[in-house]
């Protein structure tokens, strides 16, 4: 179940990005550095309060605070910091960030090296001859083996 709920958070976070990095994109900013900047810091927000505050939150037992209709969707176990707590809570926010830490070197192994190599080794049609394409404009034949811009 830990697992389950860390991939969820996971899976949650990679939307999260990909929403933000759309809405900066069509808002828009003056450079593309104040739009890397913007980026960076609501897809930290966002993945901080999901990861951190989010998790602290599901788990508390908040049945002594107002207003009961909330709380009472919010009755879990631990009242307070209790070794079981660390066991169980604190061991699900850990391997939440494990995952979190090795993910990003992992998607840019993947969007930057695997997939383009893929697209390339499919357009030789499947060969290692690195002179053979089936691109039919230079353009088209650029776009392929040069890569698409890096955001986050």
């Amino acid at each position: 179940m830990g697992l389950a709920i860390a991939i969820f958070i996971v899976v949650i976070n990679l939307v999260l990005q990909r929403i933000i990095i759309a809405l900066v994109d069509w808002i828009g900013e003056d450079t593309h550095s104040q739009q890397l900047e913007t980026i960076t810091n609501l897809v930290f927000l966002a993945q901080f309060f999901n990861t951190g505050l989010l998790m602290l939150l599901i788990n508390a037992n908040m049945t002594e605070h107002e207003p009961t209709f909330i709380t009472s969707v919010l009755a879990q176990d631990y009242y307070d910091y209790v070794p079981m707590w660390y066991s169980d809570v604190g061991y699900q926010i850990l391997q939440t960030m494990i995952i979190n830490a090795i993910k990003p070197p992992i998607m840019v192994a993947l969007t930057g090296w695997a997939i383009p190599a893929l697209k390339r080794y499919l357009d030789r049609s499947m060969t290692m001859d690195e002179y053979k394409t089936k691109k039919t404009s230079m353009t088209a034949y650029k776009a392929l083996y040069s890569g698409a811009d890096y955001k986050v």
